[in-house]
C-alpha cells in the first residue's frame, strides 16, 4: 500500500506556529523483503564516520544553517533498494551510518548523532526488512574519541513489523564517535503480534510557549502503541531534538502528547519523523 502524506508547514518562527502532517500506515509489500531463514545470532561491531555540528541559539528561532552531517553506508544494493521502497519516516532522517549485523541481512542498524544544548546524544534505530515480525535484543556501548565507553546501549523490542523502525535516544557522557561495540545481538522468539498503524501529529506551542507534539495512532487492530518517538529535523534531515511518550492506552485510536520543554531550538525545524511499534492488545 502506498503511503499517503499530506503536509502543511506554517511559519515556525511565529509564537504559536503549527506544523501538521498526516501520515499513512507502515503497511508495505513483503515483495523484496529478506527471507527469515537467513536470521542467525551473531556478535558484531562497526565504526561510523558520523560528525556532529551544532548551531547557535536565536531569538527568532531560525539560526544559521549548518551543512549536513557526513554519512557512511555499509548496506548492499539489495538492502538499500528495500529501504528505498518503505513508506515510513525512515528516509526523512539523515543517518550517519547504516549497517547490518553479520548474518542478519534483514536487520538494519542506523545511527545519527546530535547535541541537545551542550549534551551529546546518539539516536540508534533498528529497522526490520525481513518478511515477518522479529524480536530484537542487543547490548553494547558507544565509544568516545579515545575508545572509552561513553554510553551503555540496550534493546529489547518484541514483534517489530516488517518495514517498521524503532528508535532510541541515548545520552552520552562524552562526545561519541558514532562507533558502537555490540556485546551481543540476538533475534529471540516472537511472542507478541504487531499491528499496522497510521498516525497524525501536530507540532505547536503550549500556553507557556514550550513546543509540544499532539499525536494520534490508529489501527484496524485493537492495539497498544507503547513507545512513541518523535524526531525534529532540519532541512537536511539531521536530528535537532528527540522526545518520546510511553503510551499504555489500548484501542483502535490512541492519542497522546509529547513535550519538548523548549521555547526555541538551535536550528530551524522543517519536519518531524515519528516511530512506534504498536502491538495487538490482549
Amino acid at each position: 500500500m502506498k503511503r499517503v502524506s499530506k503536509k502543511v508547514v506554517c511559519g515556525l518562527a511565529m509564537a504559536m506556529a503549527v506544523l501538521t502532517m498526516t501520515t499513512g500506515d507502515v503497511k508495505v509489500s513483503a515483495a523484496g523483503f529478506y527471507s527469515p531463514s537467513s536470521k542467525t545470532q551473531e556478535q558484531t561491531k562497526t565504526q561510523t564516520q558520523t560528525q556532529t555540528k551544532t548551531g547557535s541559539s536565536s531569538d527568532s528561532y531560525i539560526s544559521k544553517e549548518k551543512t549536513p552531517a557526513s554519512t557512511s553506508s555499509y548496506l548492499t544494493t539489495a538492502q538499500q533498494s528495500v529501504l528505498n521502497k518503505l513508506d515510513t519516516d525512515y528516509s526523512k532522517v539523515n543517518w550517519g551510518v547504516q549497517y547490518s549485523p553479520k548474518g542478519m541481512d534483514g536487520i538494519i542498524i542506523s545511527v545519527a548523532s546530535y547535541m541537545d544544548g551542550r549534551y551529546p546524544y546518539l539516536l540508534v534505530a533498528i529497522t526490520n526488512i525481513y518478511d515477518e515480525d522479529v524480536t530484537f535484543s542487543a547490548t553494547g556501548y558507544a565509544k568516545g574519541k579515545s575508545g572509552q565507553e561513553v554510553a551503555d546501549i540496550s534493546f529489547f523490542e518484541d514483534a517489530i513489523r516488517p518495514g517498521n523502525t524503532i528508535a532510541k535516544s541515548i545520552y552520552c557522557d562524552d562526545v561519541p564517535t558514532g562507533e558502537i561495540h555490540w556485546d551481543s545481538i540476538e533475534l529471540p522468539d516472537v511472542f507478541e503480534e504487531s499491528s499496522y498503524w497510521e498516525s497524525d501529529w501536530t507540532l505547536t506551542k503550549d500556553s507557556d510557549g514550550y513546543y509540544k507534539i499532539d499525536y494520534t495512532v490508529s489501527s484496524n487492530d485493537y492495539m497498544n502503541p507503547g513507545y512513541v518517538t518523535t524526531l525534529l529535523l532540519n532541512k537536511y534531515g539531521d536530528v535537532v531534538e528527540v522526545a518520546y511518550d510511553y503510551n499504555v492506552d489500548k484501542g483502535y485510536y490512541v492519542s497522546g502528547e509529547i513535550q519538548f520543554y523548549k521555547k526555541e531550538f538551535d536550528e530551524k525545524v522543517v519536519d518531524v519523523a515519528m516511530f512506534t511499534n504498536p502491538l495487538k492488545a490482549k
